[in-house]
């Protein structure tokens, strides 16, 4: 068995596809007009009239907490500037999570809950300009190996044959 795709269901293909496609940059592989679309990275998109008819019943678009999309970016204040002028509503803006990471969290236009996190290399190295690998490791829940090969640096605990 594989595992293929996460399907989310959208009332407005259409509308749905901007937010994803020309704001998150993600790329469509697989195109079925109104009906579905997927992306690079394992999203798809269906319609909620298909879905229904699919499976025989009514879906609920409310706001679910259950499930998060998440992505990574390097440009969070631009992409959250973005997300603002398109009218989204925040469930926060651009925040420190336990782990150092900075992240930011919004409902797409179907109520789902999108979450949008620097990438953690970034994290890494932001934090190795003020902090020891050791502190740095601890801070993020990394260990020293991990923070040492991300950051392409010698670690002190690695042996060499």
């Amino acid at each position: 068995m594989a595992f293929v795709s996460s399907i989310i269901v959208v009332e407005d293909i259409a509308q749905s596809r901007k937010l994803y496609e020309n704001i998150l940059h993600l790329t469509v592989t697989a195109d079925f007009g109104i009906n579905n679309i997927g992306f690079e990275g394992g999203l798809s998109l269906y319609r909620k009239a298909l879905f229904e008819e699919l499976i025989g019943s009514q879906v609920n678009l409310g706001k679910h907490h259950s499930v998060a999309l998440y992505f990574e970016d390097n440009h969070l204040e631009e992409l959250e500037k973005q997300i603002a002028e398109n009218g989204f509503e925040f469930i926060h803006k651009i925040k420190e999570q336990p782990w150092k990471q900075r992240t930011f969290r919004f409902y797409d236009f179907d109520q789902h809950v999108v979450e949008i996190a620097e990438k953690m290399d970034v994290v890494l190295r932001r934090l190795i300009q003020t902090h020891t690998i050791e502190e740095t490791a601890r801070m993020t829940g990394y260990s020293i190996e991990e923070v040492c090969h991300v950051l392409e640096m010698p670690s002190a605990h690695s042996h060499h044959g």
